[in-house]
């Protein structure tokens, strides 16, 4: 490598050792605010304000609503709780024989963040990774149903002729949700596709992802669904269970 192309790196290689550096210190005390964060990091305020923005940005870290930054759903990832989130998806798909998916609030979005596929031929599936918006997804409505000043913020996305975008209407929905505890997805990300998720919480009660059921309508129906919801709920309560018990505090 030339010289001048190493020199080039090395801003980036420091600004992923500073943002490593957050990782670790996160994960020890579970949540600070910024100020014991750039104290006990020994990095500049404005510094450690970007890295966590960064962070944020890409779901490794969350910001509460009282100033405080603490591990988002990816950064769990680094604890060693995947596995047993892992095991509770398997189990679902186990009972259902459909797909199950683990997404998390990400910029105003869902993200997939684990899944476990149906062993039928025809499945849906979706990426770990991907996005998609929160009025027109299950994941993402179980979200909005406990976070409504999300609404103010987001774009009604219409991705297919069934995708809810009447605000009024979106209300009226997430309302009959929070009362039975679940959203669906009745085709309104993707044609021929009906889902039904619940919302994972943090320690502090926030709705910071979902976990949902997914399959084709030719086999999966809004009855199944219903009839699933225990189960989906069970397993929802779990992961915020197993969430919570990696969250602590600093102050």
């Amino acid at each position: 490598m030339a010289p001048q192309q190493e020199e080039a790196q090395i801003p980036s290689l420091r600004a992923l050792e500073r943002g490593l550096q957050l990782l670790d210190y996160l994960i020890r005390v579970k949540e600070a605010r910024l100020h014991k964060i750039a104290e006990e990091t020994s990095l500049p305020p404005s510094t450690t304000h970007r890295l966590l923005q960064a962070l944020e940005h890409h779901g490794y870290v969350t910001g509460t609503q009282h100033g405080f930054y603490k591990l988002g759903l990816k950064g769990f990832w680094l604890t060693g709780v995947r596995e047993s989130l892992r095991h509770v998806l398997e189990d679902l798909q186990k009972k259902t024989g459909e797909t199950v998916n683990l997404a998390m609030l990400v910029q105003d979005e869902m993200e997939y963040v684990e899944r476990a596929v149906s062993d039928h031929a025809l499945s849906f599936v979706v990426s770990v990774g991907q996005r998609v918006p929160l009025n027109c997804s299950a994941l993402g409505k179980a979200v909005l149903a406990y976070q409504p000043d999300l609404l103010a913020h987001i774009s009604l996305e219409q991705r297919t002729s069934h995708s809810i975008t009447d605000l009024v209407e979106l209300k009226a929905e997430l309302e009959v949700a929070r009362h039975r505890g679940f959203t669906l997805d009745n085709e309104e990300y993707f044609d021929g596709v009906f889902c039904v998720a619940v919302p994972v919480f943090d320690q502090g009660g926030e709705a910071i992802g979902g976990v949902s059921i997914s399959g084709p309508t030719v086999r999966f129906s809004r009855e199944q669904a219903f009839q699933y919801a225990p189960l989906l709920k069970a397993a929802g309560e779990r992961i915020s269970q197993l969430l919570q018990t990696h969250e602590g505090g600093e102050t």
